[in-house]
């Protein structure tokens, strides 16, 4: 009997380690599809600079990964985020610190990247979260990038 339940366990553990990588493997994915988006449209005057942070999270049903981050006067800023092939299952938004809501790409048909420019200096929460009609868990991804300046 002994013998079953250390079989069971060691099965368990070798499954979930599977699982988990499979998972990683896509999540890692993620990270060339983004970085693509953050290139995407641009010429040589208009180069974006990924600020070196890749916010990865596995979200389910109604979770909401959240990013705290101070944005800049002057820069032009490009979001970009992922979940899959399909480049519009994440909808991201900023709001500033009284939780008033400044964009959102599902106005715009969740579109996977997004261009501003930041007139003031502005501590913001950057959420996203998967569009559940297209997509009800997964992996995400989303990046931040600046505009070089010229």
């Amino acid at each position: 009997m002994k013998k079953h339940i250390n079989s069971v366990v060691a099965l368990t553990i070798i499954l979930f380690s599977t699982l988990n990588f499979i998972s990683q493997t896509h999540c890692d994915s993620l990270q060339g599809i983004v970085s693509n988006l953050l290139s995407e449209n641009v010429n040589e005057n208009s180069v974006y600079i990924h600020d070196g942070q890749v916010y990865k999270s596995l979200l389910n049903e109604e979770e909401v990964s959240e990013v705290k981050t101070t944005l800049f006067e002057g820069t032009t800023y490009r979001i970009a985020t992922s979940a899959g092939i399909d480049d519009n299952f994440m909808i991201f938004e900023i709001y500033d610190q009284e939780r008033n809501l400044l964009f959102t790409n599902s106005k715009y048909n969740n579109s996977p990247y997004w261009d501003f420019k930041i007139e003031n200096t502005i501590d913001c929460t950057i959420e996203t979260h998967l569009d559940l009609n297209k997509k009800l868990g997964g992996c995400t991804l989303m990046m931040i990038a600046f505009k070089k300046a010229k």
